[in-house]
């Protein structure tokens, strides 16, 4: 069993890493750890250049670093397919050497912004644990940029509500969950037991909602 001490507080760090091999819920927290570092994947073009490229909340077009595991991803975007969100840790912005042809007239190529530790992540993700959340008709927009649907456009406005609703409610549901699993380290055991089984409960609905996304 290994722990650490904080204070005179112990940490079982094995409690806390008991979902470390769960893709699902650590893409949520990479998504805590990582925003507002969140790109889009914009698909290429009907008859344009093949491949896909990332753009950043600046409207920065990128690409995934050389030796990322996603490169292939994008490189391979179909036209069409599904909305694709990623986070990143860092941006590396490469700036071109000038052309030598006679015809380049030594102008000088536009720098190109290339993204390290790319990894794509859900939308339910973004939502949970991103940014400041606003509701707009039948949307619900992330820190005024990132807007995703939550009903079909043939809901009615009840349902449309109901299910935003139910996101922010859950949201608030795990902002709790973090807040007492930081200040309430000292509680009894009674106590500890109880709140655990809160967040497990909480945290099993967020997983449901990450899998069952299509």
């Amino acid at each position: 069993r290994n722990s650490s001490n904080v204070g005179s507080q112990s940490l079982d760090l094995d409690e806390c890493n008991q979902a470390s091999e769960d893709a699902l819920l650590t893409s949520c927290c990479l998504v805590g750890g990582l925003y507002p570092n969140i790109c889009t994947l914009m698909r290429p073009r009907k008859g344009g250049p093949k491949g896909g490229r990332l753009l950043t909340k600046e409207g920065e077009v990128c690409r995934p670093q050389s030796n990322s595991f996603q490169r292939k991803r994008v490189q391979e975007a179909a036209e069409i397919g599904k909305d694709a969100y990623a986070v990143f840790h860092s941006k590396q912005k490469i700036i071109g050497t000038a052309a030598t042809s006679p015809a380049s007239s030594g102008i000088q190529r536009p720098p190109e912004v290339f993204l390290t530790e790319v990894n794509f992540v859900s939308r339910f993700a973004l939502l949970l644990f991103g940014g400041n959340l606003r509701i707009v008709k039948n949307a619900i927009i992330v820190d005024d940029w990132l807007k995703f649907k939550v009903s079909s456009d043939d809901k009615k406005g009840a349902a449309v509500i109901d299910n935003a609703i139910l996101i922010l409610a859950l949201r608030e549901a795990l902002d709790e969950v973090v807040l007492e699993h930081v200040l309430e380290t000292s509680c009894s055991p009674e106590k500890k037991e109880a709140m655990m089984e809160r967040h497990k409960a909480v945290i099993q609905v967020v997983r449901k909602l990450l899998s069952e996304e299509g």
